[in-house]
C-alpha cells in the first residue's frame, strides 16, 4: 500500500499485476504540468506556436496518452488510441476533483486560508533542506 499515480497502476496491471488504485476519501494531492512562456522569451512566437500546438486536441491526447494523465483540452477523449483513457483519468469528472489539492510552491500566506504562522515562504523551505542536506 503506498502512493502511486495511475500510469504506475495501469503498467503494473498490463503485466498482469493484480492491483489497484482508489482516491482516499479524505481526498488527494495532485499536480498540474504545464508550459509556460518566459516573462524574457527571446522567441515569444515561437513559445506560443508551440503552446497552440500542444494543446491542440490530437497533440494534447497523444501526450496525455504518453505520460499517463488526463487531458487538459477536453476535445482531445475523442482523439485517444484507448476510446477509455478520460475515463480511467477521471478527465471529465468534476467531482472527482474536487478533493484533489493541487501542490504549490510554500508561500508565507496560507493558501488554505488559515491565518495563523503555520505556512512559510519557500526560501524557509530551502535554508531547511539545504541544513539537513548539509548536515
Amino acid at each position: 500500500m503506498g502512493t502511486t499515480w495511475q500510469v504506475n497502476i495501469n503498467l503494473a496491471k498490463s503485466e498482469g499485476v493484480k492491483v489497484e488504485g482508489i482516491k482516499p476519501t479524505e481526498g488527494s494531492t495532485g499536480w498540474s504540468d504545464t508550459w509556460m512562456v518566459a516573462a524574457k522569451a527571446k522567441n515569444p512566437n515561437c513559445a506560443y506556436m508551440w503552446m497552440n500546438h500542444i494543446i491542440s486536441p490530437k497533440a494534447n491526447a497523444g501526450v496525455a496518452e504518453w505520460f499517463g494523465e488526463a487531458p487538459s483540452n477536453t476535445k482531445s477523449c475523442e482523439l485517444t488510441a484507448d476510446a477509455t483513457h478520460c475515463d480511467t483519468y477521471h478527465a471529465a469528472d468534476d467531482a472527482y476533483w474536487a478533493d484533489v489539492y493541487y501542490w504549490n510552491t510554500p508561500t508565507e500566506k496560507c493558501l488554505d486560508g488559515r491565518t495563523d504562522a503555520t505556512c512559510v515562504p519557500y526560501s524557509e523551505w530551502v535554508k531547511a533542506w539545504s541544513a539537513l542536506r548539509n548536515s
